[in-house]
């Protein structure tokens, strides 16, 4: 027989309450082609159903074993259905087998990112598109359409191939490379790609634990709006240029005064930074810098501050000293925040830590300090200074110390 009927059909197997039973058929079927299938647990109305279907009563007990053939003969003898798949289908649909469904799914988005590994392979993100296959974002993104997903990778492939840059807004890089000045805000699909790109991937990424969305753009010479409140504090660079921001730094640097720039002013007009194998330190609190000012004047050497947790400006300036041959030098407060901030500078920046060892902290066992707060921390330079500060159990902050590194400013200025 090749039809079904239809109404008795349903009275065999149909209706919600068999809805189960039959997607373990069906499941059986298309991983077996037949068989024997064993519920443990059945209920009575499956029961009633084999029973009523093969003539046969169920052992006693909860489980219940079901022969997929002699069902598909029960169906084909009593002219119901040419067979149990038949059947099945004419219930709820076509059987598809989700397994090979999802791996045919796989293969297709495997062969949309071998299409474009030649283009991202020559910007150095390979590893960025091995990424997105891994974790889904691209297929996320899409929304699961492979077209939409191929033109994502294209858009980004294309923003990244424009990149870097030197002070361009996000809008007229947004507006540039794909025709709308808003396609690279925050919460864009493209923008998500392009971010995970230059956050974990390209030219070594801004290795921060959670960078925020200016430092991230700023690695590629991008300005997110004016950037004019992004700015580092800085006293004493030297530089050799001879561009307006060039000479007004020469005039702080012999004045030594401290000077402000901005994020805008470092992507827009680069000093040139004359560090080449000199040291430049850098402090976590302003008040440093400060005192270095105040009593040190044009005997200290070059110091930056990051004003706590590093923002784009600070991040950007210690990009350009250590592209310049600076040799960065750092020292932060000892307590948990001040060592997760030398952790992601050093992860960052070939950062030499400054009195920043367990024995520097063991000799400041005369000074007070308040309790340390937030979560214990290993120190990635030293790993006994987490055991040190646990059993000092407070905190030793920068200004406690100022004499020490004001003398370590003023030997290292010779």
């Amino acid at each position: 027989m090749d039809k079904v009927d239809a109404p008795r059909l349903q009275r065999l197997l149909g209706g919600p309450e068999l809805a189960g039973l039959r997607r373990r058929l069906a499941r059986k079927l298309l991983r077996d082609g037949g068989g024997r299938l064993t519920l443990r647990q059945a209920s009575d109305v499956e029961r009633d159903a084999v029973q009523r279907l093969t003539g046969r009563p169920p052992r006693q007990g909860k489980s219940l074993s079901i022969d997929l053939e002699a069902m598909t003969l029960a169906l084909t003898r009593a002219g119901v259905a040419p067979s149990l798949h038949a059947a099945l289908e004419a219930l709820d649909g076509p059987l598809v087998d989700k397994r090979v469904e999802r791996e045919a799914d796989r293969r297709r988005w495997t062969a949309l990112v071998a299409e474009h590994r030649d283009r991202a392979e020559r910007l150095g993100l390979g590893d960025w598109l091995d990424a997105l296959q891994a974790d889904g974002l691209l297929k996320r993104l899409a929304g699961r359409h492979e077209r939409r997903g191929r033109a994502l990778l294209e858009q980004a492939l294309g923003v990244m191939e424009r990149l870097p840059v030197q002070g361009m807004t996000l809008s007229a890089l947004a507006a540039e490379c794909l025709g709308d000045a808003h396609a690279l805000d925050t919460g864009q699909p493209v923008a998500a790609l392009v971010r995970r790109a230059l956050a974990r991937h390209w030219r070594g990424g801004v290795a921060l634990a959670d960078p925020d969305e200016r430092s991230v753009w700023a690695h590629a010479g991008v300005l997110v709006g004016g950037d004019i409140t992004s700015a580092v504090l800085t006293y004493r660079l030297p530089t050799r240029g001879r561009q307006p921001l060039d000479e007004a730094l020469a005039w702080h640097h012999r004045a030594a005064e401290p000077t402000w720039l901005t994020l805008r002013q470092l992507l827009r007009h680069p000093p040139g930074w004359d560090c080449a194998g000199r040291d430049v330190f850098v402090c976590e609190n302003p008040a440093v810098l400060a005192e270095a000012a105040e009593r040190l004047g044009t005997s200290g050497a070059p110091l930056v501050s990051t004003w706590g947790r590093p923002g784009a400006a600070v991040l950007t300036l210690l990009e350009q000293l250590e592209a310049a041959g600076a040799v960065l030098h750092y020292h932060g407060d000892f307590d948990w925040p001040g060592i997760g901030i030398a952790n992601a500078l050093m992860t960052r920046f070939a950062v030499r830590p400054w009195r920043m060892s367990a024995a520097d902290l063991a000799a400041c066992g005369h000074l007070a300090g308040k309790p340390l707060e937030g979560r214990p921390l290993d120190a990635h330079w030293d790993p006994g200074l987490r055991g040190v500060l646990e059993r000092r159990g407070a905190a030793v902050h920068e200004e406690q110390l100022i004499d020490s590194l004001l003398d370590d400013l003023h030997r290292a200025s010779g």
